[in-house]
């Protein structure tokens, strides 16, 4: 069922703001658990005692010259000062034969005690080596409580508007940047698909969206001038044509067309599998780079904040310039790694989506290749290795020569390792004068003979019912025969791997790519 553009739309509204919310929020309110229980804890049990055991100093320090010369009324108005403290629910004071000296209860008391929400807390008082009495403070952990319960609903207050405000952002940007111009997109190819080649597509942004409308362009325009050329051959065909005639060049047509349509479905199914490299790939430098940053954004607000109050040192200014260069460098260095990894996903993308002839280096083509597989292989148990030797210029279709590579990988990984555990697949590089041979192999299962010398037939497969055509093989032979100008050799036993060799020259025939 053809879905509309809004619908589309929706669907990709919905699905980038779940990741958002899983990415964003989640961490978040997780963090902020933390947080809250932690600062939770500190004031209520830390602090409470901290504090508690100051009281319990100063009553101390205050009440040896009562005690010494025993008089209540001046221990009295020291503890009547201490009980401003709405936390104090008890001061005990005893002499040193363990008599009541003067006491302090809070009005409510009894009822706090029931509850048995506070601590205790007892020191002796000595004066020049002799004990002279004994206080007891009981301190309510009630105030402590309810100051931090305050402090966690501003925090939640203060977070939840953080959260608020970053995705209703990230939202407005995603809806401009992205689910717009896909929706002009959408409406554009519905259009054309329904042979309405006066809409004109619009370039909402100077960005990959905009290469996408004007390739649509230019899509649109050559398919406009090839359904008037073709209508007007049509008009001018005549019906002396025998039926015969007409069936066999029909039957023609339509077999071009499925070898045309295999080829393209195989570059479209490679792609697919680059751009989920590209994501893969680029997530782990990006998200080192947004967590320094955030880091170097903390020490420099300290770095501040400690300026500002005068209270930095030249150590802690030494230390902090320090992690602010060593953050840099490690930014810098994501940055680089994410944008290496774009250009070699970019090249590649264009050899893929081009039959163009070209030069380029074999051993940062094969890199670039191993590049954009190797999320397909972090799923499996199993490892892709390149052995590189004498680098070699070649002259000839990457795009072509990127499909072939990519077929043989696929192949070995699907059947070659299918049972195994912790496969190897490894490409070698062997150069030669004029030529040179790519060796892909596998440590998996091998095949028996009768299927060896069947793999490049057409319709031929083990996978029969399980999703496998039978053509992949089939084109990659046709491809390297017929554009390339190599051949290929299959070395494989039951038990022992296997190994397809790739011998093609260094420079390509001259002739159109099929």
């Amino acid at each position: 069922m053809t879905q509309t553009p809004l619908a589309l739309n929706n669907r990709l509204r919905w699905y980038l703001s779940t990741v958002i919310v899983m990415s964003i929020v989640l961490p978040a309110i997780f963090v902020s658990a933390i947080e809250i229980y932690s600062r939770f804890r500190t004031e209520t049990t830390v602090r409470s005692h901290e504090q508690a055991e100051a009281l319990l100093k100063v009553l101390q320090e205050g009440l040896t010259p009562p005690l010494w010369s025993f008089i209540p009324e001046n221990a009295q108005d020291l503890i009547n000062g201490v009980a401003l403290n709405n936390a104090v629910l008890k001061i005990q004071v005893l002499d040193n034969q363990a008599k009541p000296f003067v006491e302090y209860k809070k009005t409510n008391y009894d009822s706090i005690a029931r509850s048995k929400n506070f601590i205790s807390k007892s020191g002796d008082v000595v004066r020049n080596g002799k004990l002279i009495g004994i206080i007891s403070l009981e301190y309510s952990l009630v105030p402590a409580r309810d100051a931090a319960f305050s402090d966690s609903i501003r925090i939640l207050i203060i977070i939840a508007t953080q959260i608020v405000v970053s995705l209703t952002v990230i939202l407005f940007f995603i809806n401009r940047r992205v689910t717009e111009p896909l929706g002009h997109i959408q409406k554009a190819a519905r259009e054309i698909s329904q042979h309405n080649f006066d809409i004109d597509i619009p370039a909402m942004h100077n960005d990959e969206f905009a290469d996408v409308a004007l390739e649509l362009n230019n899509m649109k325009t050559a398919l406009s001038t090839s359904i008037f050329q073709l209508e007007d051959r049509v008009e001018q065909r005549t019906g002396d044509l025998l039926q015969l005639n007409k069936e066999l060049t029909l039957m023609i047509e339509k077999l071009e067309g499925a070898k045309d349509n295999l080829v393209e479905t195989e570059k479209l199914a490679a792609l697919g599998a680059l751009v989920a490299g590209v994501s893969h790939e680029l997530n782990t430098p990006i998200g080192n780079g947004r967590v320094m940053a955030s880091s170097l954004h903390e020490s420099a607000n300290k770095l501040a904040s400690d300026f500002n109050a005068g209270t930095m040192t030249r150590s802690q200014f030494e230390n902090s310039l320090k992690e602010i260069l060593e953050g840099s460098n490690l930014i810098e260095r994501n940055l680089l790694k994410a944008i290496n990894l774009v250009q070699s996903f970019k090249q590649i993308a264009v050899d893929r989506t081009s039959d163009k002839r070209r030069t380029f280096m074999v051993n940062e083509f094969l890199i670039e290749i191993q590049a954009t597989m190797l999320h397909i292989f972090k799923a499996t148990p199993h490892t892709l290795e390149v052995e590189l030797t004498d680098d070699v210029e070649l002259n000839s279709y990457p795009g072509v020569l990127s499909q072939v590579i990519s077929n043989l990988i696929n192949n070995a990984l699907m059947h070659g390792l299918e049972y195994s555990e912790g496969g190897r697949v490894t490409i070698k590089v062997i150069p030669h004068v004029t030529s040179l041979d790519i060796l892909i192999c596998d440590n998996g299962i091998g095949m028996e003979a009768d299927i060896k010398k069947r793999i490049f037939e057409p319709f031929f497969t083990t996978k029969l019912g399980k999703g496998g055509s039978g053509l992949g093989l089939h084109i990659v032979h046709n491809l390297t025969t017929a554009t390339l100008g190599g051949r290929l050799q299959v070395q494989s036993s039951p038990n022992n791997g296997t190994m397809i060799s790739l011998a093609i020259p260094v420079e390509a025939p001259e002739q159109a790519v099929a």
